[in-house]
């Protein structure tokens, strides 16, 4: 999966098309970014007047694990390397 473009960047694709004229093909290869890419910045601008879509969702959850939690399953999968989630859950 490609990385998120940074804020600066997505602004700098708006200038790059509203203030210099650029094409989306000439905003690609400044930005490294695909076309599709540049494509929805600018439509999320023109929809929401914005460059990011704030009704996006993460794709993952904060870990619920503390340090020490951690710690301590890979301490029971050093001792006992064969066991599985099932029996590791049962010793937590």
């Amino acid at each position: 999966m490609a990385p998120h473009l940074s804020p600066q960047l997505r602004e700098r694709i708006m200038a790059w098309q509203y203030k210099h004229g650029k094409s989306a093909q000439e905003i690609t290869e400044l930005a490294d970014c695909s076309e599709w890419t540049i494509y929805d910045i600018l439509q999320l601008h023109r929809n929401f007047g914005q460059t990011s879509n704030l009704f996006a969702h993460r794709n993952a959850q904060p870990c619920s694990l503390e340090l020490d939690d951690i710690h301590y399953i890979y301490s029971i999968l050093e001792a006992n390397p064969g066991l599985y989630i099932d029996e590791i859950q049962q010793q937590l």
